[in-house]
């Protein structure tokens, strides 16, 4: 199953086989976001596709950071089409600072989303899946529950339905960012967030695979853009707002399509608790525990990689074959060992 579960020369396939089909197969471009902000994006085009995945990345990640997952989709027979957020990869930034991410409200994520979608997506594409990770997962479903026919279904993984805070409360976090907002220090770095640092620290990441981690560890040090590495206090307060937003009930019971929602069992950067919340008030959602993955699972270990693809082609393929019609498939809580 080509190389879900590579791990020794898993850089040296990178660069010679994935990183030259992609640069074959690819383009890049840009847009003008919401507030006129310049918006960076990669699309994949598959001649003969026919349907397209679009990605919503996470909290201090870039498009290149999906390399490996745009590869397998492209090779399932999709397009594939990631829009870098603003503050992200080659996007604008709002601070001087290009490795701080900043934003005053999740709502001009969400814009720019849409934005691409409609105008760079849509006229190429009548099939759409949505695919959010993290932050991203957030903007998804926000973008979700404000346009619930954009897409025929959605993956998310790990998504921030919640966000966690260390050892402050979300509730105290909240008021500490706030409060420092009020103060003029909306775009300083937040409580325990910094900027980047070029030594390495798989033991504190979100991966499980190491090789994995130090492809991507490398890419932030050949290229300056894509050293993002933490959140003022601006972006902190919004996306505790955006987490209450998005989970109200009367909002969750937009979402009509179907979802398939990954969490990590050893989770450390957003609140399973709320993802579980998540799934019981959707109506089509199917949620699987990765039991032996940390936060980003398509970085876990061998067997859970190969899991977490083998669910999300099963999934997208279903959504396919039933095409418009809803997909009834019970809630279920399933755990991969």
């Amino acid at each position: 199953m080509m190389a879900y579960f590579a791990e020794e020369g898993f850089a040296d396939w990178m660069r010679q086989e994935v990183e030259p089909y992609l640069r074959q197969h690819g383009e890049q471009g840009c847009f003008l976001g919401s507030g006129g902000v310049a918006i960076h994006y990669h699309r994949f085009q598959l001649t003969g596709a026919k349907k397209c995945v679009v990605i919503s990345h996470g909290f201090c990640e870039f498009a290149e950071k999906y390399n490996e997952m745009i590869y397998y989709l492209m090779h399932a027979g999709y397009s594939v089409y990631i829009p870098e957020h603003r503050g992200h990869g080659y996007s604008d930034r709002s601070t001087p600072d290009a490795e701080m991410v900043h934003v005053e409200a999740y709502e001009d994520y969400v814009r720019d989303f849409v934005t691409f979608v409609k105008t760079v997506v849509v006229p190429r594409e009548k099939e759409r899946y949505l695919l959010g990770h993290s932050m991203g997962g957030a903007i998804a479903i926000l973008t979700l529950e404000q346009y619930p026919t954009l897409f025929r279904a959605a993956v998310l993984s790990s998504p921030m339905c919640g966000m966690k805070t260390g050892r402050f409360s979300n509730r105290l976090a909240d008021l500490v960012a706030w409060m420092c907002c009020r103060l003029g220090k909306g775009k300083s770095y937040a409580i325990g967030q910094s900027g980047f640092r070029e030594m390495p620290d798989f033991a504190g990441s979100s991966c499980v695979s190491e090789a994995r981690y130090q492809y991507i560890f490398q890419k932030r040090l050949e290229c300056p853009q894509y050293r993002t590495y933490g959140g003022s206090y601006a972006w902190v307060h919004a996306g505790i707002k955006a987490g209450r937003q998005l989970m109200k009930k009367k909002n969750l019971e937009k979402i009509s399509i179907p979802i398939l929602l990954f969490m990590a069992g050893n989770e450390h950067m957003v609140d399973n608790v709320k993802i579980e919340e998540f799934a019981k008030h959707t109506k089509q959602t199917q949620l699987v525990m990765v039991q032996n993955a940390k936060h980003e699972i398509f970085n876990a270990d061998r067997e859970s990689r190969r899991a977490y693809y083998e669910e999300v082609f099963a999934f997208l393929r279903k959504a396919h074959d039933v095409g418009d019609t809803n997909i009834t498939t019970d809630t279920k809580n399933r755990r991969d060992e």
